[in-house]
């Protein structure tokens, strides 16, 4: 619990605000109990009575909620010593350590979500949502870990195996066919339930990433991440699920962008402990090794982890949903995933062999590089959340997609500082795009095939990202030049600008039920401020 304690002498007329029960960005409160006592024996009811005014939780994210108004005669004629005494619990296990003292200070000092709760969520989330999330946050720095590894460590195995650039492309785009485990378990997902799946996907991409420390070659190494990434994939998607079915209508991208953060803090930890590479040609095996710590928590979240409430309410009714599973939809959004990663995947695959190859970077100074550089993502990622909210998905999504991808470009065109530059700025435009069209691969499907929809989307943007592997891998050869090749394959991001432009729905303000109006009994809508 914590303790928010102030002290105030006001004049009589600014007692009475702080005697209405709150109704705010952060809580609703409710009256339990007001009580007045005088002072003492001789005391008046006007001069000298000492009220206690006490309120309690209606909706917020809280476990525990009690704010205590004391009011005592003041110094001085027609003013009042005031006390307030507020204690809370934020409902958000793990993170209550980051959150209480922004919520203690929002409470303080009452200021609206505009201003200096730049933090807060656009809907005010209830106790229910803001520990679903907090736990999801906890799979999704798993999964960032999971789906980074690779990316980070090719070049280091590729070492120790003896490779090429051309067998580098070829792992990435085999290690990318985990993606049909990813299918098998987002389908399975619609029908057994998200929290289940999450569960299996959390613990088995565990075990297969540990497994990749005793890989004998190349594609032993590729065989144990095909299904880890397949399983980080599975969690991320079933996350992003399990988030927009818990989240209010107007504080998806919001939360989107929390998510995304998260899986950035878990794909930077494989860049903590990159330099470990640097101390022996087998060294980097042991990276492989930290997923061990994902266990434990796998079984805590299997614990405290409740099922999707839209996805209890579903099956509860007994109804199918044959219509969720809008072709013209399931096109649009696959078309992004594949135009997005035909780019994106081949960027970050070999971003580490390009610093190392054409830039001479040592393991050391390329995990400074990508913590330098890809520490400031969480700018656009909490910038775009909320303005995706507000303003809509689309105008955010198509700067995103477009500046980052020129920027990219720019990162494998120009050297010195100039790289380091470009790369950031490509970080934090780029970044723009989790949250605001990220949101769409739940939005645009009902409750009954959401997941199915999604495996779907992932096994396409699965096709786009293993031809640009191949792709880049052979221009680079050709070429001998990683920005003449990214300059082609920029093509990509500029189809899906145009897409977003001009076929995608606006699905701002708007609940998953209004989208989706087959997707079956919608829950109580979550109240907001």
């Amino acid at each position: 619990m914590a303790t928010l304690t102030t002290t105030q002498v006001l004049h009589v007329r600014y007692v009475a605000a702080l005697l209405a029960p709150r109704d705010d960005f952060v809580v609703a409160e409710s009256t339990i109990s007001t009580q007045t006592t005088p002072t003492s024996p001789r005391a008046t009811q006007d001069e000298g009575s000492a009220e206690h005014h006490t309120f309690t939780l209606e909706h917020g994210p809280f476990d525990r909620y009690e704010r205590v108004v004391e009011i005592h005669p003041g110094p001085e004629p027609d003013t009042k010593r005031v006390t307030q005494r507020t204690d809370f619990r934020v409902a958000a296990p793990v993170w209550r350590i980051l959150l209480t003292l922004p919520v203690k200070k929002a409470l303080r000092d009452r200021h609206s979500p505009g201003t200096s709760a730049w933090w807060a969520p656009p809907d005010r989330f209830d106790a229910t949502t803001a520990r679903a999330i907090s736990l999801l946050c906890l799979a999704m720095i798993v999964t960032g870990y999971l789906g980074s590894i690779i990316g980070q460590t090719a070049t280091f195995a590729s070492d120790e195996f003896g490779t090429s650039d051309r067998a580098q492309g070829f792992l990435f785009a085999a290690v990318r066919l985990g993606t049909l485990l990813t299918l098998v378990i987002t389908t399975l997902a619609d029908r057994k339930g998200r929290r289940r799946l999450l569960i299996f996907a959390l613990a088995t991409g565990s075990l297969m990433t540990m497994a990749g420390a005793l890989s004998t070659g190349i594609w032993s190494l590729g065989g144990t991440q095909a299904v880890s990434r397949g399983m980080a994939t599975a969690i991320s998607l079933l996350v992003g699920i399990m988030a927009a079915e818990a989240t209010p209508q107007n504080s998806r991208a919001y939360t989107a962008s929390v998510l995304s953060l998260t899986a950035g803090l878990g794909a930077g930890m494989v860049v903590w402990v990159l330099p470990v590479a640097d101390l022996g040609i087998r060294a980097w095996r042991m990276i492989y090794l930290v997923p061990v710590l994902a266990l434990p928590l796998t079984i805590w979240m299997a614990r405290h982890l409740q099922e999707s409430a839209r996805f209890q309410e579903y099956q509860a009714s007994g109804s199918d949903d044959p219509n969720a599973l809008i072709k013209r939809r399931l096109l649009l959004v696959a078309a992004v995933s594949f135009l997005i990663l035909l780019f994106a995947a081949p960027a970050s695959q070999f971003r580490n062999d390009f610093l190392r190859d054409e830039r001479g970077f040592s393991a050391a100074q390329v995990s400074l590089f990508v913590l330098a550089t890809n520490t400031p993502v969480g700018i656009g990622v909490a910038i775009a959340g909320k303005m995706a909210d507000r303003r809509g998905r689309r105008p955010i999504a198509a700067l995103a997609v477009g500046g980052g991808a020129l920027l990219t470009v720019a990162t494998y065109a120009v050297a010195g500082w100039g790289m380091w530059v470009a790369s950031v700025f490509a970080s934090i435009i780029g970044a723009m795009a989790a949250p605001a069209l990220g949101v769409y691969s739940a939005e645009m499907f009902g409750t009954a095939r959401r997941g199915r929809a999604n495996g779907i989307v992932s096994l396409i943007g699965l096709a786009g990202s293993a031809i640009g592997l191949l792709t880049v891998g052979v221009l680079v050869d050709q070429l001998d030049s990683y920005a003449a090749a990214f300059s082609i394959m920029a093509i990509g991001p500029a189809l899906v600008v145009l897409l977003v432009l001009t076929q995608f729905p606006e699905t701002a303000h708007r609940s998953l039920e209004e989208l989706n109006p087959t997707s079956g009994p919608s829950p109580p809508a979550p109240n907001s401020s």
